[in-house]
């Protein structure tokens, strides 16, 4: 059987891409390589034609690849295996969050770097931006070192093992019609606008692309008052200089769902089933973010 083209397409652009990367100490800055797929079968085969096997390649967790998603595939075929679909769903949404919690550890080690007697108008403007985003205060004309400090508790990252767990319950791997019709991986509801659900007047949000439900995700763990104690927890494990544990920390998430503990338990035992603590000490790798334009297959 002749290789699929597109995978062939694939690699060879991945080729290039690792060769500039073993060629620089530093990260390189490339633009996105933007890759149509059709299927989940050819994604599961690039990601194991690269190297992005777990199982196989242990070593990957020191450098998961980067990739994002244009949107969620409408139209891909829905006879997949469920191992499959379950493993290409882990290693997709792996180096998503890995992505967005290097952004929010970037913003935290800028905060600590803040002095409130001594900021740059550029510091003041983005430390007031910062405020009002993650909802400590909408003052901009003084800040104390309380709100700073609530701030920091604030702005962290995620455990990947919990956000995998928790996208996949609510977006069912990804297949749901929320998931399909509106980006949406992780159940915000919302007052306005989304989507709306069928015998109810109840709406879930949807997002242009995957990226931006995982960034409201965040920010909703990062923000909302129901997840006080989840963030209390997380300083914690900070302040003791411990690894952030996703089944530790979904212990503070009974209120993400109306079944509560039953919730709680059903997080954890997935991550427990599927291994994924070791995703919890992954790091990304430097280089180039593939980008996977989903594709109805011809």
């Amino acid at each position: 059987m002749k290789p699929c083209k597109s995978l062939l397409f694939i690699s060879a652009v991945l080729s290039a891409a690792c060769l500039l990367v073993l060629m620089s100490s530093k990260a390189v800055m490339a633009k996105e390589i933007v890759v149509e797929v059709s299927s989940t079968e050819e994604l599961g085969s690039y990601f194991d034609s690269i190297g992005y096997n777990v199982a196989a390649n242990p070593e990957i967790l020191n450098a998961i690849p980067r990739f994002r998603f244009t949107h969620i595939p409408k139209t891909w075929e829905e006879d997949t295996s469920i191992p499959l679909k379950k493993s290409v769903f882990f290693r997709a949404g792996a180096s998503a969050i890995l992505q967005v919690n290097e952004s929010l550890v970037h913003d935290r080690q800028r905060l600590s770097n803040i002095k409130l007697n001594n900021m740059s108008q550029k510091d003041r403007q983005w430390l007031t931006q910062m405020m009002s985003t993650y909802k400590v205060t909408e003052d901009n004309e003084s800040f104390t070192d309380e709100q700073l400090r609530e701030l920091m508790v604030r702005v962290d990252a995620i455990p990947p093992s919990l956000a995998l767990v928790q996208s996949a319950i609510e977006s069912g791997w990804a297949s749901s019609r929320f998931a399909k019709q509106g980006n949406a991986m992780f159940g915000q509801w919302t007052t306005s606008g989304g989507i709306k659900a069928e015998g109810s007047d109840a709406r879930l949000a949807a997002f242009p692309d995957p990226r931006e439900s995982l960034n409201a995700y965040c920010l909703n763990l990062n923000t909302h008052p129901s997840y006080a104690q989840f963030r209390t927890a997380r300083a914690e494990m900070r302040k003791h200089k411990k690894p952030l544990d996703g089944a530790k920390l979904a212990e503070y998430l009974g209120r993400y769902s109306e079944k509560g503990d039953e919730y709680i338990e059903l997080v954890k035992g997935m991550i427990k089933r599927n291994q994924l603590e070791i995703a919890d000490s992954a790091q990304l790798a430097k280089g180039p973010v593939v980008v996977f334009r989903p594709v109805s297959k011809k």
